[in-house]
């Protein structure tokens, strides 16, 4: 996925997520990344299809 290669780079241009200090961003309209970001680094905690039951 292209689109996650540069989160490193704008980690805060995507939304806020569901879960306490996440970030969700939408890749190819039916999945979601769900990360995290300290200012050292950016961690993809979770790649979800958007049909899944989410909390």
């Amino acid at each position: 996925m292209v689109k996650v290669g540069l989160l490193p780079h704008r980690p805060r241009l995507y939304r806020i997520g569901r879960l306490l200090d996440t970030r969700e961003m939408v890749v190819r309209r039916n999945y979601i990344v769900v990360y995290a970001e300290t200012p050292e680094t950016v961690t993809v905690l979770r790649i979800l299809h958007a049909a899944m039951k989410r909390p």
